[in-house]
C-alpha cells in the first residue's frame, strides 16, 4: 500500500475545504464536552464524555478518505456520526441525569436500533416549532443518502458502473464528485450539530455560537439555516441588544443550505 498521496492540483482547494469542516466540528465538539464538563456529573452521565473518541475517530478518516478517493467509506463515517449524534440526543434527553451503566442497560433498546424515527420523539427546544417538521425532513434525506452506501444495492452498483466508464474511478474522481461530497458532509456535520446541542444544558449552545462582542461565530456550519435559528435563540443576550439589526442581516445573508 502506497503511503497517502496529495491531493493533485485542481482538487487542493475543495480537500482543504473538507479539512476545515472537520476542524471546525471537532472545535465544535471540544467546546461542547469543555462547557458541559463544568457539572462535576458530566463524565458519569453524559454519554459523550467516552463517544466523543468515536466521533474523533470517524470525523479526522474523512478528509483522507476524500483524498484518496474512498467516497462510499466516507459516507458510511457520516452516516454513523449523524446516527450517534440522534441516539446520543435521545438517551441523555430521556433521563439525563442517571450514570452511564443504568443508560446502557435501561436503554438499550435505543442503542441498538437502526431505525431513526427516534428524531422525532427529541424535544428540539432550540429550533422554531414551524422548523422542527423541515429538520427532521433533512436528517431523513441525509440518512437516506448516506444510507444507500452501507449496503450493496443496483443503484450503487448502476452508479459505480458510470463513474468507472467517466473514468472516475478512485484517485481520478473530479472536483465535482468532491464539491458534492463537502455538500453532503458540511449538513450531515450541522445536523448532527443540532442533536448535539439539544443534548446538553441550552446555555452551551449560547456560550459558542454568541461571541464575546455579541456577533455570531463564524465558523463553516454559520451556513446552515437550523444554525442560524439556534444562533437566534440567543439574541436576547445583553452584548447584542445594540447591534442586534446588523447580527441578524449578516447571519441569514450567509445561509446558504
Amino acid at each position: 500500500m502506497e503511503p497517502s498521496r496529495a491531493s493533485p492540483g485542481h482538487l487542493t482547494a475543495l480537500v482543504r475545504h473538507t479539512e476545515q469542516l472537520i476542524g471546525a466540528f471537532l472545535a465544535g465538539i471540544d467546546f461542547i464536552i469543555r462547557d458541559t464538563s463544568r457539572d462535576p456529573g458530566y463524565s458519569d452521565t453524559h454519554l459523550l464524555s467516552y463517544t466523543a473518541q468515536d466521533y474523533l475517530q470517524s470525523a479526522i478518516t474523512l478528509p483522507m478518505l476524500i483524498r484518496e478517493g474512498i467516497h462510499n467509506v466516507c459516507r458510511r463515517e457520516l452516516r454513523f456520526i449523524l446516527e450517534m449524534s440522534i441516539k446520543l440526543c435521545r438517551i441523555q434527553q430521556q433521563d439525563y441525569k442517571a450514570d452511564i451503566a443504568t443508560k446502557l442497560i435501561s436503554l438499550k433498546t435505543t442503542l441498538d436500533t437502526t431505525n431513526i424515527s427516534m428524531q422525532k420523539q427529541i424535544h428540539l427546544t432550540l429550533l422554531p416549532e414551524a422548523q422542527r417538521a423541515v429538520f427532521y425532513e433533512e436528517v431523513g434525506r441525509l440518512y437516506g443518502q448516506t444510507s444507500e452506501y452501507v449496503h450493496w444495492t443496483s443503484a450503487q452498483i448502476h452508479e459505480r458502473i458510470a463513474m468507472v466508464d467517466q473514468g472516475r474511478t478512485s484517485g481520478d474522481e473530479s472536483a465535482e464528485d468532491i464539491r458534492n461530497l463537502n455538500s453532503l458532509i458540511a449538513r450531515g456535520l450541522a445536523a448532527s450539530f443540532v442533536f448535539l446541542f439539544h443534548s446538553v444544558p441550552e446555555y452551551v449552545a449560547g456560550d459558542f455560537l454568541v461571541e464575546s462582542d455579541g456577533a455570531s461565530l463564524d465558523w463553516p456550519f454559520s451556513r446552515s439555516r437550523f444554525m442560524a435559528h439556534i444562533d437566534e435563540c440567543f439574541d436576547y443576550k445583553h452584548e447584542r441588544k445594540e447591534r442586534l439589526e446588523g447580527i441578524r442581516l449578516k447571519r441569514w445573508a450567509a445561509v446558504s443550505y
